[in-house]
């Protein structure tokens, strides 16, 4: 692959603030030297010009109406340079994705899939969309370049040198997600240099059978004079290459700071090597992932998918649905996160709801307070595709069925986005009798799903546990076609054991007693109740008798279970109701409540208490610095230990904002107290403001007075606003290296205008060795920037 873009055009003259991608059309000869000084470098694949060139960014320079024009253009210039393959790059869209930011995932596979499907029109051979951190907007962009186009897909990510992603995405559900959406090459590209990526391409190659890429950056900048120069030299660079290719790693190329010479030392180290590919042949299992964790079919125990968040039968929880609140759906995700579950099913099926946007709110709560992968379940499609567009990991969708419409329905979505699915043994015909009729249900689902593109392995068939109580038959039958299913497709097993004991008494019993018969069976995956008493205590024993002993021990459980159900109907006792669990009352007793509520980033219940707070006269300042603040200052240090990341930090941050806004409200304004008045801008020439405006959130919900300033701000602008605003502290973005050098113009400025105001400044080029030279204070991040605020500040009235 080839190298950087933007400072080859920065060399060639050309400013940020011009637009790079607008070169295309506005410098094509420019851009074609480039790309034919990287072919004459010896790359194979080279890069078009167009990693901003998505409408959402193009916008910023009053070009969202020329994406096509630019990107058609892009691709054939490297084409007529003379690339033996054009690659169409697609980079981030600088704007949060929803819950964090404003864009939906709908508008962002609209952006990328308009990007795409233009490139592809230019002639582009490959698709690359890289130098992304969320895993959610690389969702999107993969998804959409599926589905708008036919040809093969990059997904690469970038990671910080904790080798997860900023949203704290490790490589191993990066690679379980993006398997399982279709990418062709999975890439780690930027970052913190080769050094790092060698640890994340060891990892990618541990877990996943695609083809890997790298292009990392040549290190880290330094200001030397008024330039970002990268140090790393070209023959050191290409050293890498080596160790790169010895790991298995198929494509090397460069990000930030490498040229012509870095590519040329690679080429060279790889053409005077010898290198053995081994593909490596994998009986392929299924996993599971969320944002955070990638969740494999345990060894030696079913995968166990905890069903308590399901209002049927519930009319506490289905009030709650209603009603839009979130307590019981929260408390039941984290008491199943906390007894062990490895997925959650996700059901919110209420009558007289919109249950469309009722699952997508629930999926959003759930996964901002569980690390666990998530199975969607629900009969109405529209709430099953809501709930799959903003799962930000790799699902289990419960379920399809063998009717027609269920099959021409679900399977294209678990395809699209690349969930395993859960095949109900149920067709046309009704409930099936028999162990036979179920085979036959599954054999029309299975052969269904093959042709859809499903893998076996991600096929998870329930041949539909019937209650006991109206006759042993109908349960038993599905446990004896358990075996027979595994057998003749080779795919996986499930069933929702507490149907069973609908119906009857003492169901704990008979559930975990079906439970371990069905696993003599073989059952792969359990829908369970796993917080139940019965449920721990059978998890607990011997869960599968061995090979020798497996008849004897089937029997031994089948009359214990058939004893069992003699029982419960002799006893006369009323069936028993789904246990309900009660929202935790939200009671003010003290500013640690609110505290809490913050850290958990419980928004709804943040607001309640500081409600409950100010009608009992508490002083709101002192709800402000007492309970608010505090849990932010906690928030902030989880951050910093990577027990937080982005995600969670926004959440509580919002939640603050909550908080913070009713209490404001009681104070009158003359009376507003605030920690200091901040100056905020991103430099001229970047139109990247993502870390400005968490910045901004974290300072104004610490109770900093921000004004901001926007981006692309040039340095006599942010001098004037100084004069005008006279803040105690002015802090400044930058996400390029070639926009960096514009702090420095701000120093200056500030100090020919006699401005001795501190400045503070950040961004993902910005080092502290940089931030020395020029005089100014450095913050690592949102967190560290609102600590340093106000270490500044309180220095400042010594």
């Amino acid at each position: 692959m080839d190298g950087a873009m933007g400072t080859q055009l920065m060399a060639r003259g050309v400013r940020p603030e011009a637009c790079f991608e607008a070169q295309n059309l506005a410098e094509p000869e420019v851009v074609k030297a480039i790309h034919k000084a990287y072919i004459g470098a010896g790359a194979d694949i080279v890069e078009t010009n167009t990693f901003g060139a998505n409408r959402i960014k193009l916008k910023d320079y009053g070009l969202d109406n020329k994406v096509r024009e630019i990107n058609v253009a892009a691709a054939q210039l490297a084409r007529s340079a003379g690339a033996q393959f054009v690659c169409g790059s697609l980079g981030p869209l600088g704007k949060l994705l929803d819950p964090l930011g404003a864009v939906t995932f709908d508008q962002a596979c609209e952006a990328f899939g308009e990007q795409a499907a233009a490139l592809a029109e230019g002639g582009a051979d490959i698709l690359s969309v890289e130098t992304i951190s969320d895993l959610q907007e690389m969702r999107a962009a993969v998804i959409a370049a599926k589905t708008r186009t036919k040809l093969p897909v990059i997904a690469s990510l970038t990671y910080d040198d904790a080798a997860k992603t900023v949203y704290g995405t490790p490589p191993e559900a990066a690679v379980v997600v993006l398997e399982a959406l279709g990418a062709d090459v999975i890439g780690a590209n930027c970052s913190t240099g080769p050094e790092g990526l060698l640890k994340i391409a060891k990892r990618y190659l541990a877990v996943t059978r695609l083809p890997v890429m790298v292009m990392p950056n040549a290190g880290m900048p330094e200001l030397i004079g008024n330039q970002a120069v990268y140090r790393m030299t070209g023959k050191r660079f290409g050293g890498f290459a080596g160790k790169f290719a010895r790991l298995g790693v198929r494509i090397i190329g460069g990000c930030c700071g490498t040229g012509p010479e870095h590519i040329s030392a690679v080429k060279s180290e790889i053409r005077n090597s010898k290198f053995e590919f081994i593909s490596k042949f994998e009986i392929r299992d299924s996993k599971f992932a969320s944002r955070t964790k990638a969740v494999e079919t345990p060894k030696g125990r079913p995968l166990l998918i905890g069903e308590r968040i399901n209002p049927t039968g519930r009319k506490l929880f289905q009030a709650e649905i209603k009603a839009g609140k979130t307590q019981i759906l929260r408390e039941e995700a984290k008491a199943q996160t906390r007894a062990g579950a490895d997925l959650l099913d996700v059901n919110v099926s209420v009558p007289d709801i919109p249950e469309p946007e009722a699952m997508a709110a629930a999926v959003k709560l759930v996964q901002q307070v569980s690390d666990r992968p998530l199975s969607i379940d629900s009969p109405n499609y529209a709430a099953l595709e809501a709930g799959l567009k903003v799962v930000c990991g790799r699902a289990l969708l419960n379920s399809v069925n063998g009717k027609r419409e269920s099959l021409e329905k679900v399977l294209p979505l678990a395809k699209k986005y690349g969930a395993a699915v859960i095949a109900l043994a149920l067709d046309e015909k009704g409930l099936p009798r028999t162990a036979g009729e179920r085979v036959r249900i599954a054999e029309r689902i299975v052969l269904s799903a093959k042709e859809a593109g499903l893998a076996p392995a991600d096929i998870y068939v329930d041949n539909l546990v019937m209650t006991a109580g109206v006759g042993l038959a109908g349960c038993l039958e599905a446990l004896k076609a358990v075996p027979l299913v595994k057998e003749m497709f080779g795919v996986k097993t499930i069933l929702g054991i507490s149907n069973v004991s609908h119906g009857l008494p003492n169901r704990s019993k008979l559930n975990a007693l079906y439970f371990q018969l069905a696993l003599a069976y073989g059952l792969d995956a359990a829908i369970v109740d796993v917080t139940d008493g019965e449920m721990k205590r059978a998890l607990k024993g011997p869960l599968r008798p061995v090979k020798a002993k497996r008849a004897e021990g089937r029997e031994a459980l089948l009359r214990a279970f058939k004893a069992e159900v003699e029982k419960a109907r002799r006893s006369g006792k009323p069936g028993e109701k789904k246990r309900e669990t009660l929202a935790r009352n939200v009671k003010f007793s003290g500013c640690k409540d609110i505290e809490s509520a913050v850290i958990d980033g419980n928004a709804e219940a943040v607001a309640e208490l500081v409600r409950q707070a100010l009608a009992k006269k508490f002083n709101p300042q002192k709800v402000i610095d007492r309970g608010l603040v505090p849990g932010m200052e906690v928030v902030g240090r989880k951050f910093n230990k990577k027990e937080y990341f982005l995600p969670q930090v926004i959440e509580s941050a919002g939640a603050m904002t909550r908080g913070f806004e009713l209490c404001k409200a009681k104070i009158p304004k003359e009376k507003v107290r605030t920690t200091g008045k901040v100056l905020l801008a991103t430099v001229k020439g970047d139109i990247h403001d993502i870390g400005k405006n968490i910045v901004k959130m974290m300072l104004e919900n610490h109770g900093f007075a921000v004004s901001d300033l926007g981006k692309d701000v040039p340095p006599a602008k942010i001098v004037a606003a100084a004069k005008k605003e006279k803040p105690d502290v002015i802090a400044l973005s930058a996400l390029l290296t070639t926009t960096m050098v514009e702090m420095g113009a701000v120093k200056a400025e500030l100090a020919k205008e006699k401005l001795n105001i501190p400045l503070l400044v950040g961004g993902a080029v910005v080092t502290k060795g940089y931030a020395d030279r020029i005089g100014a204070a450095y913050g690592l991040d949102a967190v560290g920037a609102v600590a340093l605020a106000k270490k500044i500040i309180r220095e400042a009235k010594k």
